[in-house]
This record gives structure tokens, C-alpha cells and sequence, in this order.
């Protein structure tokens, strides 16, 4: 605690400013220590102080154990803080100080003129902000990317181009390919034009090739017709799985063997087993045959143009009784025979 003016030596005890003592009362002439330029009582500046001292009436200050005293001006004093400590005091302080800027920032009521400047935005927020703007940019590049490959002109589909189609007609392919006429090839799959070909029975397999921006090939692998069967007055040309591949009159039958029993045959064992035969005769023996049938059960028999018949028997060991059977049709010792039994190929009859 500040004091106006340091503290004097009080008197003795039983002696007063302004007293003597031993010399009749004189007065002692202490000096006042309180700047030393005076005697108190010969110093005029003295009378003020003691008067301003009697008049404001100021405290005494008790010091241990009362034997001194010191009088103090209370204009000088600061307010004894309460009892929390230094580090509340200024905490309190601190917080009254922060108060007084933020009413001193606020604009007055009315005042249009008034600006509030705020506080430059923190180096993290600065940089989630980037990260933020970075992360939406990239994503709408990936959508604009995505309408533009997906969805726009660029790589729409203008010319389907097909080869292999020999039994099929190529507008029957063309009609099944149509729907991808203008659309994008990056929405078009392998899979979605085989599919689309799925209808057209004389297609077997399809292989498809993609040349950007605006052409797809189709290259037809085509089922092969092995037989052909009664249908009233017309053909009907099939493959060796019974697969329908066309139809055509009497008068236009292609070069393959007739199979008796028309079409109900084609759903049975029977036919499985020609067909089986068929298969394994050389190209140059398939080229002679006129028909083929399996009159009882599994045993089939074969006719040639020639009118010479074959036993064949069960579709068992098919290419040891193929091997045989073109070595009799070859042979000129058997160009008279009517009839070659191979049903037991190690023991051909030939009559």
C-alpha cells in the first residue's frame, strides 16, 4: 500500500510537538525525515500539512505493537483488494479491460459510419477451406467427365458393321442391333449385343469389337445345318443340336443328308444319335450320303446317293466304324455292294 509521505519518528513518550524537555520547553527541532530540507516547526510547509492532516481527519495507522504511528493522506491510498489473491486481481482486471475494447468496438446506434474489422481467418481454417474447394472441384469434373463419356454425342454409336452372316439375313441382324443406334458406346457391353442376337437361331456365337468414337463390328459365328427334315411340302435345314436354322421348299434342298421322322424327330434320342454319326463322317463320306434314320431304338442306318446302305449300329465307337466305312465306299471291290454291315467295326459284312 502507497503512503502519501513516509512515516516520522513519533515523539517520546510524555512529549508533544512543539515541546521542550530539560531546557524549559524548547522546542527540540526534529528533523522530519520525510525530505529532510526542514526542522519541523521552523519549516511554514509543515503548518499546511499538519492542518490538512487535522482537517481531513486521517486515519492512524497502528504499526506491531502500537508504540508507533504514522499519519497518511487517503487521497494517495489505493482499495486493499479482496482476499483472493494476485492472480484473481488481475484476471478481474484483465476481464474489465477486454469489456471496455468490445463496447469501445461496437458502432453507436445510428452510426452508419462505423466499420467493425474482423479478425483474419486462422491458417487451419485457411487451408480446410482449400482442401474443401479442391475436394468439390474434383468432383464436379468427375460429373462433368461422366455426362460428356456417358451421355453426350461424342461417342454415340453410328455404324454397326456385320460379317459372317451367311444363313442369317443380314437384315434380320441389322433389326436386332438397331436399338444401339445413337447410343454411347461406353454404355454398350459385349454381352448387351450377344444378347440382343439371342433371337436370330442361326447365330451360335458373336464376337464384337469396339472402334471409338462411332463404330462397333459384329463378327458372326453361324450355326452349322448338318441335316434337314420334312415339313409338309418344304425343308427344314437344322444343326446338330436340332436347332431350326431355315426353311425352304422341296425343290431347293441344301446338300445334306434327310433325316426321317420330320420334326417331331428333332426333340428325340434318335436324332441325338444321327446326329452323333453325322459328325463323325469325313467330309468327302457326308458329301455321298442321301438320308439317315434310326428305325429301331439306337440303331441307325445310313443311305447313300448311290443307293448303297450302311448298318451302322449304336453310336458307339463312331470313329473306328467312320474309318471303315470310307475305306468300303473308296474301295472299287465294294463298289457293287448293296449293303455294309460296321455294326461290329473288327468285323465288317459287306453284301
Amino acid at each position: 500500500m502507497a503512503r502519501s509521505l513516509p512515516p516520522h519518528q513519533p515523539p517520546l513518550a510524555g512529549r508533544t510537538p512543539g515541546s521542550g524537555e530539560g531546557d524549559g520547553g524548547e522546542d527540540d527541532g526534529v528533523v522530519d525525515p520525510r525530505d529532510g530540507l526542514g526542522v519541523r516547526g521552523q519549516d511554514p510547509r509543515w503548518h499546511d500539512v499538519d492542518n490538512a492532516v487535522t482537517d481531513d481527519e486521517a486515519p492512524e495507522v497502528r504499526v506491531n505493537n502500537e508504540s508507533k504511528v504514522s499519519r497518511v493522506d487517503t487521497g494517495q491510498l489505493e482499495a486493499v483488494p479482496a482476499a483472493v489473491g494476485r492472480f484473481s486481481t488481475w484476471r478481474a482486471r484483465r476481464r474489465a479491460a477486454r469489456a471496455e475494447e468490445a463496447a469501445a468496438a461496437e458502432p453507436a446506434e445510428g452510426d452508419e459510419s462505423s466499420t467493425v474489422v474482423p479478425f483474419p481467418p486462422s491458417g487451419h481454417r485457411r487451408r480446410r477451406r482449400r482442401r474443401l474447394t479442391g475436394l468439390l472441384v474434383s468432383l464436379l469434373v468427375l460429373v462433368v467427365l461422366a455426362l460428356v463419356v456417358f451421355f453426350s454425342p461424342l461417342f454415340a454409336t453410328r455404324t454397326i458393321e456385320v460379317d459372317g452372316a451367311t444363313l442369317t439375313s443380314p437384315d434380320a441382324v441389322q433389326e436386332a442391333l438397331s436399338g444401339f443406334q445413337g447410343v454411347p458406346m461406353t454404355r454398350i457391353s459385349k454381352q448387351d449385343i450377344k444378347d440382343s442376337l439371342g433371337d436370330v437361331p442361326q447365330v451360335k456365337s458373336v464376337d464384337v469389337v469396339f472402334h471409338p468414337p462411332h463404330t462397333i463390328a459384329v463378327q458372326l459365328h453361324e450355326r452349322v445345318g448338318v441335316a434337314v427334315v420334312e415339313d409338309g411340302d418344304s425343308f427344314v435345314l437344322v444343326d446338330s443340336e436340332g436347332k431350326q436354322l431355315s426353311t425352304g421348299p422341296k425343290a431347293k434342298r441344301p446338300d445334306v443328308p434327310l433325316v426321317a421322322g420330320g420334326r417331331k424327330v428333332l426333340s428325340s434320342q434318335k436324332f441325338t444319335d444321327v446326329s452323333d454319326v453325322l459328325a463323325a463322317l469325313p467330309a468327302d463320306v457326308l458329301s455321298r450320303l442321301d438320308s439317315a434314320a434310326a428305325p429301331s431304338g439306337s440303331a441307325v442306318e445310313l443311305t447313300f446317293k448311290d443307293g448303297k446302305k450302311v448298318l451302322w449300329g449304336d453310336a458307339s465307337q463312331s470313329e473306328l466304324k467312320s474309318q471303315v466305312v470310307a475305306a468300303f465306299v473308296k474301295a472299287k471291290a465294294t463298289a457293287d455292294a448293296s449293303e455294309i454291315d460296321v455294326s461290329a467295326p473288327l468285323h465288317p459284312v459287306v453284301k
